[in-house]
C-alpha cells in the first residue's frame, strides 16, 4: 500500500493556488513554534466548490495545548470535544476559519479509535498541508491523512447493503462526514467535492476497498465487478447498527461543540446567520436578546430551519447520476 500513501501525499503537498501566507504567518505569530503543521482544507481548495462568498478553512496542528490558550476557559474546554474554533480576520476583505488540535488527538481522531466523524470525515477528503514545522512533522501529518482516508473505508461499508461500484463507494466514503452531522449545507456539496478532486478518490478508495484488511471481509467481488456485502443477514444488520450509534454519537458530539463555538468564536451567530441565507436562502430575524442568548432563546428559529429541511444531516450519499451530469 505504499504506493497508496504516496499518492496520498503527493496530493497533500500540492500547494493550494489560493493565496493563504498572510493567514498562515498571522496563525503561528500567534502560536509560534507550538504549531506542529497547517491544513488548509474546503471549498477554498477548488475553483470547482470555491463560490464568491467561499473563505479559507484551516485545520492548526499543535504540540499540545500548554501555552497555547489565552483563556483558562479556552484550555477546559479542549480536552472533551476537540477542536477549537475561531475565526481569524486580517482586514475587511480577508478573513478565515480554523480548527485548533492538539497532534495527539489528532491522531487518534484519523485513526479506528476515533470518537466521531468530525476530524476523520473532513480528513477523509482532499486536503493541503500549508505549513509542516520540519520534515519529522511532515511525515506524520501525512500520516494521519492516509489513516483517516483508510479508517473512512471501513465505517462507510457497514451502511453499504445493497451491490455497488467504484464510483458509488467513493461518494459513500464522501458523505460520511455530512451524514454524521447536523449542519447546513448546499445540496450539490458531494457532488461538488467528488468532481473537484475525482482522480484522487478514484485512485484511492477503490483500492482500498479490494486490499484494506477489514473491507475485504465485508464485501465479495462480482463478475459483473460490483460488490457485494458478504456475511449473513444478522452480521450484516449488527454492522449497520454499528455505524448508525458511531453516526448518531456523532452528531450528539457536534450539537453539545455548539455552546463552545459561543466562547471561542467571535460573531458566531452573525456567521451561522449569513451562511443560512447565503446555502438555504432563509433569513432569520433575531432579536437583541435572542443574538446575546441564541442556545436558550433560539429554539423558535431552529425548529423552523429543521422544518424547512436546512439543517440536519445528509443519511442517502448521492448516486453517480448526480456527478455525470
Amino acid at each position: 500500500m505504499q504506493e497508496l500513501r504516496q499518492a496520498v501525499e503527493k496530493r497533500t503537498l500540492t500547494r493550494p493556488k489560493a493565496n493563504i501566507a498572510a493567514f498562515v504567518e498571522k496563525i503561528l505569530q500567534r502560536y509560534g513554534n507550538k504549531v506542529i503543521g497547517i491544513f488548509m482544507y474546503g471549498s477554498v481548495l477548488s475553483s470547482v466548490t470555491k463560490s464568491a462568498t467561499s473563505f479559507p478553512d484551516f485545520f492548526v496542528i499543535t504540540d499540545g495545548y500548554r501555552r497555547v490558550f489565552r483563556r483558562m476557559s479556552h484550555w477546559l474546554l479542549a480536552y472533551p470535544l476537540p477542536p477549537h474554533i475561531y475565526h481569524l480576520r486580517l482586514d475587511e476583505g480577508r478573513r478565515c476559519k480554523y480548527n485548533l488540535v492538539s497532534l495527539r488527538r489528532f491522531r487518534r481522531e484519523c485513526s479506528r479509535r476515533a470518537k466521531d466523524v468530525y476530524i476523520l470525515g473532513r480528513f477523509g477528503k482532499r486536503v493541503a498541508l500549508a505549513y509542516a514545522r520540519d520534515e519529522d512533522a511532515r511525515r506524520q501529518l501525512v500520516d494521519c491523512c492516509y489513516s483517516a482516508m483508510s479508517n473512512v473505508v471501513p465505517w462507510t461499508l457497514r451502511g453499504m447493503d445493497k451491490p455497488f461500484d467504484e464510483t458509488e463507494f467513493a461518494l459513500a466514503c464522501l458523505n460520511l462526514s455530512y451524514a454524521g452531522e447536523t449542519r447546513v449545507e448546499a445540496t450539490s456539496k458531494v457532488p461538488k467535492l467528488f468532481e473537484s478532486e475525482r482522480d484522487l478518490y478514484m485512485q484511492v478508495y477503490p483500492v482500498l476497498l479490494k486490499h484494506h484488511p477489514t473491507a475485504m471481509k465485508m464485501v465479495d467481488r462480482g463478475e459483473d465487478g460490483r460488490f457485494y456485502p458478504s456475511g449473513g443477514g444478522m452480521l450484516r444488520w449488527l454492522r449497520r447498527v454499528r455505524l448508525w450509534w458511531f453516526l448518531k454519537r456523532s452528531r450528539i458530539r457536534g450539537i453539545l461543540r455548539w455552546p463552545k463555538f459561543l466562547v471561542t468564536v467571535d460573531e458566531w451567530v452573525d456567521i451561522i446567520l449569513a451562511k443560512i441565507e447565503r446555502t438555504k436562502g432563509i433569513k432569520l430575524e433575531v432579536t437583541p436578546r435572542q443574538r446575546r442568548h441564541p442556545l436558550i432563546l433560539g429554539w423558535p428559529h431552529l425548529f423552523r430551519l429543521i422544518k424547512a429541511g436546512a439543517i440536519g444531516s445528509t443519511k442517502n450519499p448521492p448516486t453517480k447520476k448526480s456527478v455525470n451530469k
